[in-house]
């Protein structure tokens, strides 16, 4: 195109001038290589003002804002940050994130863990982050730019179409020792639970059965967690009216690992469904309610049960048990003597205070069902490891609770597939380092003190500020340093 001698002087490298209705415009470009084609491709970025002859260039208003907005949120300006959520996270997930950039690019991972540690401190929803981000300490090592929304889609677009690298991600974090005889560290539990979603655009929510009995529609989320390390070690999106026996045996293929039991529920167990899992050669740990049939407490009836029966000490509780065999299918049935007593006691007390449900013969019809859990499996392991296993599912529920009241995940409002998947990447990650935080607590026996979520408002309170180019670590009260480390959290130590 023809351009007047005064316009040339304005042409810089990836710019060019247009003329477009008599007046003449500055673009930025850029050129892409393009497979097909086999050459480059010329792509315009954006206006970057208009040229006149008298007045010269004059730049784009919309431009000059872009540029004075990118400035006024450089988070490399700030100089006072929030220091003590990333320190916690980064601590937490140590391990994870190493693991992470050997798979993921920086830019990709980086935003990845902004999203996940955002989620873990602030619940926060993908509009939110932006400024969180901003005034976090993290933001100048994770993402050191403005973190927009746009941004952090198109960062959990990618990694939602790109399962392969969750996988490799996940398999990472797990591995099965050789010793035959160590089942508590081979096997993984798997269980799955419900988050309900209005979106009419992911074509994977559907009514289906949840214990709330909502006919709102749903998702349904499968998780494995692995006894050995006790964290929860894998998650997949399923299709919300598909039920847990179908799904399971994918889930299984997918790891590719046997080595997986199904805890259920005490509402699960009927013919039906022991037959679907054993028809999938999927193994199982069912209970079953004290009011089924097939359990035989006729053992406890006898005066010298004890003499006949064998026992073992948990928690140190006496748990007596014994098995038999009913209709085709193996039971083992457990009594926990303190609570029977408890559940005794509480029986009779209720027998006082609502006696038109409570009463003499309904106590002498359950006298020999207190204190007692009857289980069922196709597992060759002995009494007390099932005994022990299925009391894990309480991890189950501890990570289920974790996802839908500690992070607030029991509703979602994507319209997008993929980056839903990314989305629940982030709330994964999130997730283990709950778990990991969880566990140090549980360890140092302080959960009727702490929980997690008050170890993440405590660090909230935790900054960095700069003072002469120099970032410290702002005062923290001798109570705080103490309890860290009684739960050994000790990034004041290592990174004041």
């Amino acid at each position: 195109m023809y351009l007047p001698e005064w316009a040339k002087k304005f042409k810089e490298p990836r710019t060019e001038i247009r003329k477009i209705s008599g007046h003449y415009y500055k673009y930025q470009v850029e050129y892409r290589y393009n497979k097909e084609k086999k050459r480059s491709d010329k792509i315009t970025v954006g206006l970057l003002g208009k040229i006149t002859e008298q007045d010269g260039f004059i730049p784009s208003e919309k431009r000059q804002l872009k540029e004075k907005a990118k400035r006024a949120v450089d988070p490399t300006k700030v100089d006072i940050k929030m220091f003590g959520v990333y320190g916690l996270f980064s601590e937490l997930l140590d391990e994870e994130v190493q693991g992470m950039r050997t798979i993921y690019n920086s830019e990709d991972w980086e935003v990845l863990l902004s999203v996940a540690m955002m989620r873990f401190a602030h619940e926060a929803p993908i509009q939110c982050m932006q400024r969180l981000h901003h005034h976090d300490y993290s933001s100048l090592f994770w993402h050191n730019q403005v973190l927009t929304d746009k941004i952090i889609t198109n960062t959990l677009r990618y990694i939602g179409e790109n399962r392969q690298l969750i996988l490799k991600w996940m398999k990472s974090r797990i591995s099965f020792p050789e010793n035959p005889n160590n089942s508590e560290k081979e096997y993984m539990m798997i269980d799955s639970t419900h988050v309900t979603t209005t979106s009419n655009h992911l074509h994977v929510n559907a009514p289906g059965y949840n214990p709330d009995k909502s006919f709102d529609e749903q998702i349904r989320l499968m998780y494995m967690f692995a006894c050995g390390i006790k964290e929860p070690v894998y998650y997949r999106l399923i299709n919300g009216n598909i039920n847990d026996v179908s799904s399971m045996k994918l889930c299984l293929e997918e790891m590719k690992t046997d080595k997986v039991i199904f805890v259920a529920d005490k509402g699960f167990y009927s013919k039906g469904n022991i037959d679907a899992l054993n028809d999938n050669k999927l193994q199982y740990i069912i209970p079953l309610y004290r009011n089924n049939r097939l359990i035989h407490f006729s053992p406890l009836e006898q005066i010298d049960f004890k003499k006949n029966n064998k026992f073992f000490i948990y928690e140190k509780r006496i748990i007596w048990y014994y098995s038999y065999q009913n209709e085709g299918q193996y039971f083992t049935t457990f009594l926990d003597e303190k609570l029977r007593v408890e559940e005794e006691e509480d029986y009779i007390l209720r027998m006082a205070t609502h006696p038109e449900k409570y009463n003499k013969e309904g106590f002498d019809k359950k006298l020999h069902s207190f204190g007692t859990l009857t289980l069922t499996t196709n597992v060759e392991i002995a009494p007390q490891e099932l005994y022990e296993n299925y009391k894990q599912r309480n991890e189950i529920e501890v990570m289920f609770d974790s996802y839908k009241n500690f992070l607030k995940a029991d509703r979602m409002y994507m319209q997008d597939r993929m980056v839903l998947e990314g989305w629940l990447m982030a709330n994964f990650i999130a997730m283990i380092a709950y778990y990991k935080l969880y566990d140090k607590i549980r360890e140092a026996k302080l959960l009727s003190k702490y929980s997690p979520k008050d170890i993440i408002e405590i660090s909230k309170s935790i900054f960095k500020i700069r003072i002469n180019d120099q970032w410290y670590t702002t005062e923290t009260t001798r109570k705080t340093k103490e309890l860290f480390e009684k739960i050994t959290i000790n990034y004041l130590k290592e990174r004041s």
